[in-house]
């Protein structure tokens, strides 16, 4: 039995597979889901786990649980195994002004369901040029479509891809706000048209829409289980 210590000792694939079961299961008992819970973050099989003594089971289970509360900072290089054994450097896409339109475009696709997040940190991660090993600033692979490393990325971190997923939410709050703000002064300051009030009205309306639904999201991520 392997007991993860962490939420980067998780696998992204892992948890994709528990919150499959649990979006399928939604008025399953405690005692199914905990099951389930053992035998995908800890390897155990069914027979295995009835044969442990009830304190053992609720000690495990609890510790899982907690672990999935810790805060996911924004990790931007790490190192994987792929199945050739070769351990190859993933970082973070250094340049966001410098997005493709077909890197956000499947960003925008794959983002906000778990059971496709390994695709969109195929879009955020890939491996780092040789040349910048060790060195603070760095460049990485081009990108080529999700389907090259999408795959790998069910064995990254966990913690790695919420910390990506929250980064993101924070970023699209902060600019829905500032984008809010310069439209309230608009609105307040300038002589317009009752047409065009009407339109920069509904425009921040929607803002606040939103803004709402990126905070609901971001509650949503940081709360796993």
């Amino acid at each position: 039995m392997i007991i993860p210590k962490n939420i980067n000792e998780v696998k992204l694939g892992d948890y994709q597979k528990y919150h499959k079961i649990i979006s399928a299961n939604e008025d399953a008992s405690d005692e199914f889901l905990e099951t389930k819970l053992l035998e995908i973050f800890c390897g155990l099989k069914y027979s295995q786990i009835k044969e442990l003594k009830l304190d053992t089971f609720e000690e495990i289970t609890n510790h899982i649980y907690e672990i999935f509360k810790a805060k996911c900072p924004l990790t931007r290089r790490f190192n994987m195994k792929g199945a050739d054994g070769v351990e190859v450097e993933f970082g973070f896409i250094p340049n966001l002004d410098k997005m493709t339109m077909g890197e956000y475009i499947d960003l925008n696709n794959y983002f906000d369901d778990m059971e496709t997040l390994h695709k969109a940190m195929a879009v955020l991660f890939r491996p780092v040029h040789s040349s910048y090993n060790k060195r603070t600033n760095y460049e990485i692979s081009s990108y080529q479509g999700t389907e090259f490393f999408s795959s790998l990325m069910k064995d990254m971190p966990l913690g790695f891809a919420l910390g990506a997923k929250v980064f993101f939410y924070r970023l699209g709050m902060k600019l829905s706000k500032a984008i809010l703000n310069s439209s309230q002064l608009l609105l307040e300051g300038e002589t317009l048209s009752e047409e065009d009030k009407q339109t920069l009205t509904a425009n921040i309306a929607g803002i606040k829409s939103f803004t709402r639904l990126q905070e609901g999201m971001l509650s949503e991520s940081t709360t796993l289980l």
